[in-house]
C-alpha cells in the first residue's frame, strides 16, 4: 500500500509539470503573438529636443494647451520693489517715425503721463504712460521728461489741434515738446492724347488699257473694228456723269440694212474702282437708259435681244449710233475706262465698233 500511495504521488508531480511546461509555453506564445503587431517602437529625438528618457510622468501632446510663453517674463519691479524710492517705466520703447503732414509748419502735442503709486513697505512708485488712440495722421516721436524717472521716448500722434492733454490722477504730469516740420508735396500730372481722324479718300486705281485702234473715232466713217466673240477691248475716255436725264454716250455700229444689224455686245464704264454695265445687248431685259429699248422697238421678235437684229435708222441715234444714258446707271462723277466685251456665240464671231462719241 505504500508502494501504490508513492506511485501516486509522483504522477501528481508529473501532472504539475506538465501544466507548467504548457502554461510556460502558451505564455511564450501569446508574447509572440502580441509582438507580432508592435514588434518594435522607435522615438525621433535629438539633442535640441529637450526629451527625458527617465521621466515616466511625460504627458501626450494634445491633452494638455499650450502654455502661455508670456509667464516666463519678469515683472518690471522684479529689480526695484525691495529699493525705497524707486521708480520704473513700462512704456514700450518705438522706433523713430518721420511723419509728412500737409498741415501748419509746426505743432505741439502735449501728453500726459499717468503715475500710480503702489502701496508697499518699500514705497515702490510704479510709472505707465499715457496711451492715446491712433488717429489717421501718421505718429511721431516725441520725448518725455518726468521728475524723479528715467527718459524714455513715447508715441505722440500730430493733430491739426496745436495741443492736446490728458488728465491723470495723480497730479505727477510729464509734457513732451516736439517741434517738426512738415513736408507737402503736389504732382500734377497732365495727359493730353491726340486722335488723328482719317478721311476716307476715292483715289482712282490705274486700269491698263488697250491701244485706242485707228477704225475707232468720235463720229462714224464706216472704218469698223471688229472685236471677236469672247474678247474684250478696254479704252481711256473723260465721260463726265453729272445726273442730268440726256444721253451721254453713243457707239457707232456697222451701217448695214436698212440701218444696222446689232451684235451681241456689254458696255461698261468704270471709275477706276468700280466698273457699271450701262448697255447689254443679249440678255433679254429691256434697257431703258437707251435707245434700244425693245419695248419700243419695231417689228418685235422673239427672243427680243437675238444677234444681228436688224434695227431701222429711223430708231438709231444719227443713223447707226446707241446712244445711252449713265446718269440712270452710275453715280455722279468722272468716268476714264470703257470696256466692250463680245458674248461669245457671236452669229458671225465677231461685233463691230465704228466710233465712240462723248456727248456734252
Amino acid at each position: 500500500m505504500k508502494i501504490k500511495a508513492v506511485e501516486q504521488e509522483r504522477n501528481d508531480w508529473i501532472i504539475v509539470i506538465i501544466i507548467l511546461v504548457i502554461g510556460f509555453i502558451c505564455v511564450i506564445a501569446a508574447g509572440q503573438l502580441a509582438l507580432r503587431f508592435s514588434p518594435s517602437w522607435r522615438l525621433n529625438t535629438d539633442m535640441g529636443s529637450r526629451l527625458d528618457p527617465n521621466d515616466q510622468f511625460l504627458t501626450p501632446n494634445g491633452f494638455v494647451q499650450p502654455v502661455d510663453p508670456s509667464i516666463l517674463t519678469q515683472p518690471a519691479w522684479i529689480n526695484v520693489f525691495l529699493t525705497p524710492g524707486a521708480s520704473f517705466v513700462t512704456a514700450t520703447r518705438f522706433p523713430t517715425l518721420t511723419a509728412t503732414l500737409p498741415a501748419p509748419s509746426a505743432m505741439v502735442s502735449s501728453v500726459t503721463n499717468t503715475v500710480i503709486a503702489v502701496k508697499s513697505p518699500t514705497s515702490t512708485v510704479v510709472y505707465f504712460p499715457a496711451t492715446r488712440t491712433p488717429t489717421s495722421s501718421p505718429p511721431r516721436i516725441a520725448t518725455s521728461t518726468s521728475t524723479g524717472m528715467p527718459t524714455s521716448p513715447v508715441i505722440a500722434t500730430a493733430t491739426q489741434i496745436s495741443a492736446a492733454t490728458l488728465t491723470a490722477t495723480p497730479s505727477q504730469t510729464s509734457t513732451a515738446t516736439g517741434t517738426f516740420t512738415p513736408t507737402a508735396t503736389h504732382t500734377a500730372t497732365s495727359t493730353l492724347t491726340a486722335t488723328a481722324t482719317q478721311t476716307p479718300t476715292n483715289t482712282p486705281n490705274p486700269i491698263p488699257t488697250d491701244p485706242t485702234p485707228g477704225e475707232i473715232g468720235t463720229t462714224p466713217d464706216n472704218l469698223i473694228y471688229n472685236l471677236p466673240a469672247g474678247g474684250t477691248l478696254t479704252l481711256g475716255i473723260n465721260l463726265v456723269a453729272n445726273g442730268d436725264a440726256n444721253f451721254d454716250l453713243v457707239y457707232y455700229e456697222r451701217a448695214a440694212g436698212s440701218g444696222v444689224f446689232l451684235d451681241w455686245v456689254i458696255v461698261e464704264i468704270s471709275d477706276g474702282n468700280n466698273w457699271y454695265t450701262v448697255f447689254n445687248w443679249g440678255n433679254n431685259i429691256a434697257d431703258f437708259n437707251t435707245n434700244m429699248n425693245f419695248n419700243i422697238l419695231p417689228n418685235p421678235q422673239a427672243p427680243e435681244e437675238p444677234d444681228q437684229r436688224d434695227i431701222p435708222s429711223a430708231a438709231l441715234y444719227n443713223a447707226t449710233g446707241i446712244a445711252i444714258d449713265v446718269d440712270a446707271i452710275v453715280p455722279p462723277g468722272t468716268y476714264s475706262y470703257i470696256r466692250f466685251s463680245a458674248p461669245a456665240g457671236d452669229v458671225d464671231g465677231q461685233m463691230e465698233i465704228d466710233a465712240i462719241e462723248i456727248l456734252p
